[in-house]
């Protein structure tokens, strides 16, 4: 065997790997182009899908900025109405405990009376609240077919300061 003879063989070796690869090659390039299509309608349709996806996140941002905006704005009121409702509670508070040392302070002066002081300070007192009765509003213009005197007239006695305090407070909330 002479040297050339080897190198022949060699080269037909390599010859015939070369050409199955190329077949095994040229099998796979002709199935991607026969997918080429499918692939190029695949990536159409998944652009599609992304715009959406864009567009759909987009939405949800802005639909989640206005719940935000709508819920700090409740919360806003909610807070206003808890500070104003924390008031008047404790508006209500001082009131009933003045109503109650009051009414204690009361109780126990009658207790202290006789019955002939009562009398003696009784009509002095109904006199007082004759003089000093109010209207607990400025008086409404009545009706021209109205007769005076046929609605109702309230008297009450003057406001005590715990009175004046809550109706200040009511006020205030307004």
């Amino acid at each position: 065997m002479t040297l050339s003879m080897i190198v022949e063989i060699v080269v037909a070796v390599l010859l015939v790997i070369t050409l199955s690869i190329s077949l095994v090659l040229n099998r796979r390039l002709g199935n991607l182009r026969a997918n080429q299509e499918e692939m190029r309608r695949l990536i159409v349709e998944f652009d599609r899908a992304l715009s959406r996806a864009r567009q759909g996140l987009g939405e949800l941002k802005t639909t989640s900025a206005a719940a935000d905006a709508a819920h700090e704005e409740r919360m806003k009121e909610a807070r206003t109405l808890r500070d104003e409702l924390g008031f008047m509670v404790e508006t209500a508070d001082r009131l009933a405990d003045r109503l109650a040392g009051e009414a204690a302070g009361s109780r126990s002066q009658r207790q202290e009376r006789t019955p002939a002081a009562r009398a003696e300070q009784a009509a002095p007192r109904a006199q007082e609240r004759t003089q000093e009765a109010v209207t607990p509003f400025p008086a409404a213009r009545k009706p021209a077919g109205e007769a005076a005197g046929a609605g109702r007239d309230f008297r009450i006695e003057p406001r005590s300061d715990a009175e004046r305090e809550l109706l200040m407070a009511l006020r205030q909330a307004r």
